[in-house]
């Protein structure tokens, strides 16, 4: 059948992407270049299986999302057919109202399949199911302690705590490490969560003044002292909003400066594995004050919130009671599946097929609003758009929300208010499809050519 010599196709093509995602595209393909006509019967799923010496469970996922993307149809009678081709409206759904490039969601369409790590768990094994140290259990802290590793950090699974998602390491960190009224140092234009928890947690945000690299030293180092700064809390190979990577030699300076006012470093580096230049971790410079953060949830799935914290000794203990005050322990469950996904490989195979999609949507996202000053990494997950005159962060916000098209401007990430700098970043994965991006993007450079 024409569908499954489509199918073997992709899967040499691509063996590293997971089968559901080079099924769809192999129906796509398919659909595009007539050789699957609408009302084409597909193979049963129990058949694919068999020929391609697949898991049902495997299959059974390709087949749900192909309907999802309303490439097939179920027809009582008939099995799975292809489905005759939608109208082409150049209006977007009430049901999907707007474009969404605010949030920076991860290419969810390429999370590995589930099935598979459902099927490797023991379903006789209670162990997941009970209560466990804070820190995490040790086969989960050793797997931890594997993914570090990808983000160049050698540690030991003694120094791994398991935590719910970056963001519940981000908390434990500011609530074991830090009492109301300290104040913590942050690149002007930072990640809005940590402003949120720290309004919460009383402590003090000191925005420092950043370039094109980063923090600024000398600016950190007046800080200090001025008096009172406890933390630094930074995203240094990938800044979220700006992409921002600090260098070798900048590091080492904002080390020195720590080391001299003993200040306490917090890395969340969370998007480092979405790019291919890798820069010496903080936290291997300097383990005996740097807590690094490794997130799954950018690289595998939005869902499995889980990431692992490396912790010098001293502070283990602290770290791993604000675990236990704030959620008891991870759910090992979902630290299973990541130990899964990160001991098989399916971990590296999924970022790299992310690495690759992202790739071809920067140049997507460059192309269309060439002429105007965006910044990009090369398989980064988002844009940096810098707003030339006479936009305003809220005008253009407005403007593009009236489009269709929601971004997240300055506003969000500047820790001065006003802003003081005019600018939106552009989640790439924000959409399934990359023609909906591309329109997306299309519509924000119409904007802005609006008023050039």
């Amino acid at each position: 059948m024409n569908c499954i010599i489509l199918i073997k196709t992709e899967l040499q093509n691509n063996p590293r992407l997971p089968f559901y995602a080079n099924f769809i595209q192999a129906l796509q393909k398919g659909i595009r270049g007539g050789i699957l006509k609408a009302g084409e019967s597909l193979p049963t799923q129990r058949e694919l299986a068999e020929t391609l010496s697949l898991s049902l469970g495997t299959v059974t996922r390709a087949y749900k999302e192909a309907q999802k993307r309303s490439l097939t149809m179920a027809v009582t009678g008939r099995g799975t057919i292809i489905c005759p081709p939608s109208k082409n409206i150049d209006i977007v759904s009430e049901q999907q109202k707007y474009y969404d490039l605010s949030f920076v969601s991860p290419f969810e369409y390429l999370n590995p399949s589930l099935n598979s790590a459902l099927q490797h768990i023991d379903t006789h094994n209670r162990e997941f199911l009970k209560y466990h140290e804070p820190c995490g259990m040790p086969r989960h802290r050793k797997a931890g302690a594997a993914w570090t590793q990808k983000f160049g950090l050698n540690v030991s699974e003694q120094n791994i705590l398991v935590c719910a998602g970056a963001q519940h390491a981000l908390l434990s960190l500011l609530m074991g490490l830090f009492r109301a009224g300290d104040k913590i140092a942050a690149e002007s234009i930072t990640y809005p969560l940590i402003k949120e928890l720290c309004r919460r947690l009383s402590l003090n945000l000191v925005p420092i003044k950043m370039d094109e690299s980063g923090i600024i030293p000398q600016y950190l180092e007046t800080a200090c002292k001025n008096g009172g700064i406890k933390g630094l809390y930074l995203m240094p190979s990938c800044q979220n909003p700006t992409l921002c990577q600090i260098p070798e030699f900048r590091r080492q300076e904002l080390i020195e400066i720590c080391r001299k006012y003993d200040i306490k470093i917090i890395e969340d580096d969370v998007y480092a594995l979405s790019l291919e230049q890798k820069l010496t971790p903080l936290a291997a410079l300097a383990p005996e004050r740097t807590f690094f953060i490794a997130s799954t949830s950018e690289a595998l799935s939005g869902g499995l919130r889980i990431a692992y914290v490396t912790s010098p000794d001293e502070y283990f203990p602290i770290i791993e009671q604000s675990i236990g005050y704030s959620i008891s322990m991870s759910a090992p469950l979902m630290a299973e599946i990541a130990a899964y996904w990160i001991e098989s490989g399916i971990a590296e195979q999924t970022l790299w097929a992310k690495k690759e999609e992202a790739a071809a949507r920067n140049v997507l996202a460059r192309r269309i609003l060439d002429g105007f000053p965006i910044k990009t990494r090369s398989t980064g997950f988002y844009a940096w758009l810098s707003l030339p005159p006479p936009w305003t962060n809220k005008m253009f916000t407005e403007t593009a929300k009236e489009a269709g098209v929601l971004v997240a401007d300055c506003t969000h990430f500047s820790l001065h208010s006003p802003a003081g700098k005019e600018a939106a970043r552009l989640a790439l994965g924000g959409t399934e499809k990359r023609e909906d991006l591309t329109k997306a993007l299309e519509i924000i450079a119409k904007i802005l050519r609006s008023r050039k």
